[in-house]
């Protein structure tokens, strides 16, 4: 009996130590496989960079003053009455854009035309947050048209030379301005003023993408409870106000109102504009909510975008002022082993929505590469709001391990119920190339199925030059 027990005891003691082993080896291997992970952080220590190991971006062409990428202290110190140390710094950039483009409609003559487009700004930065930025266009009216030679139908120059502000704006924070009212830092001080003529893009343009003469007041660090943050604008412009369809309103003066929070790493904004005109062009109300939020579907981050607006006239609609609601989705992802992009856009508009304020194009602009212009030319399918529903889907894909080359492929359509109104389908195609610090450009194509007209079909280049 004794012999048994030992003979058990010895193959029980083999066995566990087999198995202690067999365990040792897995954690072992384990280790190894968790070491050649490349998504685990090194244990290398790399210490800190020195100023001189900093890759060296470029800098601007001209300027005076502090330097706008100067390192160390600040220079040419002197403090206002207020308190506000000043250190002044001159910088005069811009951006040139240049490209062959070539459309036919499926009506109108083919048109093939070099387009051209210059914008030169000065920023005369005064400390951290206080700055004024002056700009001007040459070669582009306000209402849009940009200089350029036609090829076909006609071989013409058509210059569109001037130099009216397009940006003349003064920004700043309060407590930076007046320091002498909160020595220690402690009463909630913490606004930001801005007034001029300035750019103001509000729910990614569809409720307002537009440059108007306005003052603005923003508290954007609110202490809400259950919030990472809260923030509120409000807004008065009374010049340059253009309505939805892209014209501008004398009369017309708008009052706005702008509000975000973010909550468990979700944005949700509301925002609230009126126009106020003469009876004529129509007064209008607008209302739009927008959330953006992430979420994990089948291990895949998700992004996504919703924008839901609303328009109303209080009195009989114009030309101007219209009623109807718009309503708009989007989801990005990067597909599992790639830093690639895959989207899939969605619109529904009700009636005739019409936003508060656009100078140039309609609210469907951001709803893919079918629906925007590339700055030098219009898009492949209109992008008004009026009775329509649609969509795209598109995939960008990223070349280079410095990521300065993509190519995108796009497929979308929409459903136009509107008066006269033309239904389309077709795809895009646009590939994307930086060249040096100071120069981009891209290339592409479309092709549009039409119902009951000829298909549409166009080329778009842009070469854009940064100094």
């Amino acid at each position: 009996m004794s012999r048994k027990l030992m003979i058990i005891g010895l193959i029980a003691l083999f066995t566990n130590g087999v198995g202690y082993s067999n365990q040792a080896i897995a954690a072992e291997k384990a280790k190894e496989q968790l070491a050649e992970s490349s998504s685990r952080y090194s244990d290398k220590i790399t210490g800190l960079k020195e100023q001189d190991d900093l890759p060296k971006g470029p800098r601007p062409l001209i300027e005076f003053g502090q330097g706008y990428l100067e390192e160390g202290p600040y220079k040419y110190e002197f403090e206002l009455p207020t308190g506000m140390v000043v250190s002044p710094g001159l910088v005069f950039f811009g951006n040139f854009n240049t490209g062959f483009e070539v459309t036919d409609n499926g009506v109108a003559d083919t048109t093939a035309e070099l387009v051209t487009t210059l914008n030169l700004f000065a920023n005369l930065t005064l400390s951290g947050t206080e700055r004024i930025l002056v700009g001007v266009s040459p070669l582009q009216r306000e209402n849009g048209p940009k200089s350029r030679y036609q090829f076909q139908p006609n071989s013409q120059w058509e210059g569109e030379a001037n130099l009216r502000l397009t940006t003349a704006f003064f920004e700043g924070e309060l407590s930076e301005m007046f320091p002498h009212l909160d020595i220690d830092g402690r009463l909630p001080l913490d606004y930001e003023i801005s007034f001029g003529r300035q750019g103001l893009r509000i729910q990614d343009g569809v409720l307002i993408n537009d440059t108007m003469d306005s003052v603005a007041l923003t508290r954007s660090t609110i202490p809400l409870p259950g919030t990472n943050f809260g923030r509120i604008s409000g807004l008065v412009a009374w010049n340059n106000v253009h309505r939805s369809n892209n014209k501008d309103d004398a009369e017309g003066e708008l009052y706005g109102l702008f509000s975000s929070i973010e909550v468990n790493h979700a944005i949700y904004e509301l925002n609230m504009t009126y126009v106020d005109s003469s009876p004529e062009i129509g007064d209008q109300f607008n209302i739009g909510l927008n959330m953006v939020k992430p979420f994990i579907v089948f291990e895949h981050e998700i992004d996504s975008t919703t924008h839901l607006a609303y328009s109303h006239t209080p009195d009989a609609e114009t030309a101007h002022a219209t009623d109807g609601a718009l309503f708009y989705t989007s989801l990005s992802w990067a597909p599992k082993g790639t830093v690639d992009i895959m989207y899939v856009n969605a619109f529904a508009g009700i009636d005739q929505y019409a936003p508060a304020a656009r100078q140039a194009g309609g609210p469907l602009g951001l709803a893919g590469l079918l629906f925007a212009g590339n700055g030098l030319a219009g898009p492949a399918i209109g992008n008004k709001a009026n009775d329509a529903y649609g969509g795209a889907i598109g995939y960008q894909m990223f070349f280079s391990p410095a990521l300065r080359r993509n190519l995108i492929f796009e497929l979308g359509g929409k459903k136009d119920g509107s008066e006269g109104g033309i239904d389309r389908v077709g795809g895009a195609v646009r590939y994307s190339q930086a060249i040096g610090r100071r120069t981009f450009f891209e290339i592409g194509g479309f092709l549009v199925g039409q119902e009951s007209i000829d298909d549409a079909y166009g080329i778009r280049t842009k070469l854009s030059v940064i100094f």
